[in-house]
């Protein structure tokens, strides 16, 4: 399994769809000012996503093999879940983090019958809320959430407690662990621009850098 986590971390780096700046860093959504940032959607651009998708479908044979729905979280994983269940030759859905606010009001779009087995695909496990939000929508709506895949797992403690709080299973392709790793090994960065990237990850909260400059916001 390692060298699979290696190999997809590899290619992540490969593509810049994982980029590391650790003096110029991004601004996420939350507010946080982060070194690490993740756009899953250009993995679509090339062939890699076939291994991707191969190898999430993969997983989620080997863990959940009783799943008879796929929910992709919106609106990152829409495309990759699409993907998974075609190989799968299962149903999708996709669960939006808040209802919309005209139409339906729905949250989950797709039809989901009362009790199926469901597995959630979402690009990145961060801080876990959208994911944990996610397994609430699907349970309300009386769905049985088998448990979560994801590409990358940024391996935060926040995440980690809001998955636990929802007895949720997860299983990830990569991790954040994996990605410093490879980076260092492959040249992307030095040792101490790793070591600034790992104070940022020990406390992301409270994390302010040297000399602030965001490049970019996560979508």
């Amino acid at each position: 399994m390692k060298e699979l986590n290696d190999f997809i971390a590899q290619k992540l780096l490969d593509l810049k769809a994982v980029k590391l700046q650790a003096k110029n860093p991004f601004e996420w959504n939350t507010g946080w000012m982060s070194p690490v940032y993740f756009d899953s959607r250009k993995i679509l651009s090339y062939r890699v996503r076939n291994v991707i998708k191969v190898e999430l479908a993969r997983l989620i044979v080997e863990q959940y093999p009783d799943v008879e729905v796929i929910a992709a979280v919106a609106p990152n994983a829409i495309a990759m879940g699409m993907l998974v269940a075609e190989t799968l030759d299962l149903p999708l859905v996709y669960v939006s983090t808040h209802p919309k606010s005209h139409g339906f009001e729905n949250r989950i779009e797709g039809d989901v019958k009362v009790h199926q087995k469901v597995v959630i695909i979402t690009d990145q496990l961060s801080l876990g809320i959208n994911s944990a939000s996610a397994e609430k929508a699907l349970s309300e709506g009386s769905a049985n959430v088998l448990g979560l895949i994801s590409i990358l797992d940024y391996e935060f403690a926040e995440s980690i407690r809001a998955l636990r709080e929802t007895h949720l299973r997860f299983h990830t392709l990569t991790s954040y662990s994996n990605i410093i790793s490879k980076a260092l090994e492959m040249g992307r960065i030095s040792k101490e621009e790793a070591d600034i990237i790992q104070t940022w990850h020990d406390n992301p909260n409270e994390w302010k850098p040297a000399k602030t400059k965001a490049t970019s916001k996560k979508r």
